[in-house]
């Protein structure tokens, strides 16, 4: 008992690896779900089957009536029959990839979050240091109020900042402790994140499917809505509602009674239906345009990625230039310095996004269904163990 609990003090806080994050997608709500999904479609031409048994005395004479209702469902149910394991196999996937998606947008958030706050921590000093010399230089005569001004200004603005990028880092780990709760918050273990030019390498090992994942599933939903479209008209187009077949049982013999229940269809008005099948046609429209919009999503996000890709490389050259430019005295230095932790900060911004967009790409290409125990943002495409 000691020895247990000793080990369990020491589990309650550890560092967690990026794989060990995406292993708790398996068990996520949306997905475990699934499981209990039960099939919606059948054969069986019946909708419901109920018994009956009744008794009745009258004059010293027993009659007991014993039978069955049958209840038929419409011709369009029955014709359509069962289709929905394929549909229950693209939600399955879908729900696993969109459960890994998330963590993936979290790993990101958190790990670009950290080193941009230690870029801004740089940042503030330097600003600090810069705010003095400008409080020097305004002393001597050599520099202006408005740079003085200027400079404790952009210390507010690094403030500012700083905390929206703590807030994101903060909402991201909070997030991250909610699938591993026994992480003690510190920094991923063994992250081999990757850069854009493997993000760029990547794609272009990849070929473009036709269709990306958001259409296959628009395509599955607007196929379900016209089936139950039809099965809504079908039931107003029914003639043969149920059928009863009962035994009669009296003192003088044994009887049979068979009861045909037929529907006129048209001559009765069921507004509830009519306002159902009303909204379907609508939600069928909408579900085809959605569909048909979605059908170049692969490449407008391959496109995205790639112009981001440049802006990228433009600004790290900007940065490399930058290094290179020699400072005399002490403003020119710290401003020149000042300058390069910005360009630092943009290019993790341009990083995240960049990242972001891939991990987007991942899911709609169905990467993420297709290898869901591969870490995709791994150099090394480290393995989740199952």
């Amino acid at each position: 008992m000691f020895w247990s609990w000793i080990l369990l003090g020491g589990l309650s806080s550890f560092a967690v690896t990026p794989e060990q994050v995406l292993k708790t997608a398996w068990s996520d709500t949306a997905y475990t779900s699934q499981e209990e999904m039960r099939t919606t479609d059948s054969r069986n031409p019946l909708r419901n089957v109920e018994g009956f048994v009744s008794a009745e005395k009258e004059d010293d004479k027993n009659e007991y009536e014993v039978g069955l209702k049958f209840q038929f469902r419409s011709w369009p149910e029955w014709k359509l029959g069962p289709d929905s394991e394929p549909r229950k196999k693209v939600l399955k996937e879908a729900s696993l990839a969109w459960a890994l998606h998330e963590r993936y947008l979290n790993l990101i958030s958190y790990e670009i979050s950290q080193k941009k706050l230690a870029v801004l921590n740089s940042s503030m000093k330097l600003s600090e240091g810069y705010l003095k010399a400008q409080s020097l230089s305004l002393r001597a005569g050599r520099t202006s109020t408005k740079s003085f001004l200027g400079a404790q200004g952009d210390i507010y603005k690094l403030k500012r900042l700083e905390s929206v990028i703590a807030q994101e880092n903060k909402l991201a780990a909070r997030k991250i402790k909610s699938w591993v709760p026994q992480w003690g918050e510190s920094p991923l273990e063994g992250f081999d994140l990757l850069s854009v030019q493997e993000v760029v390498d990547a794609l272009g090992s990849q070929p473009t499917p036709d269709v990306s994942l958001t259409a296959r599933i628009s395509e599955t939903e607007f196929k379900d809505i016209s089936r139950e479209l039809e099965i809504l008209r079908g039931r107003e187009d029914q003639w043969v509602k149920g059928l009863d077949v009962s035994q009669t049982h009296k003192d003088d013999g044994i009887g049979y009674k068979v009861e045909l229940t037929l529907q006129l269809p048209h001559l009765g008005s069921d507004d509830l239906s009519r306002q159902k099948q009303n909204e379907l046609i609508l939600k069928k429209a909408l579900k085809q345009k959605e569909a048909e919009d979605s059908k170049d999503h692969l490449l407008s996000l391959k496109n995205q990625i790639q112009n981001l890709v440049g802006l990228y490389k433009m600004t790290s050259q900007g940065l490399k230039e930058s290094q290179k430019m020699k400072n005399q005295d002490t403003l020119s230095v710290l401003e020149g310095r000042l300058l390069q932790e910005q360009t630092e900060l943009d290019l993790l911004s341009q990083q995240q996004e960049i990242l972001t967009l891939y991990v987007e790409y991942l899911l709609e290409s169905e990467r993420l269904a297709a290898e869901p125990a591969k870490n995709h943002l791994s150099k090394t495409l480290k393995v989740v163990s199952l």
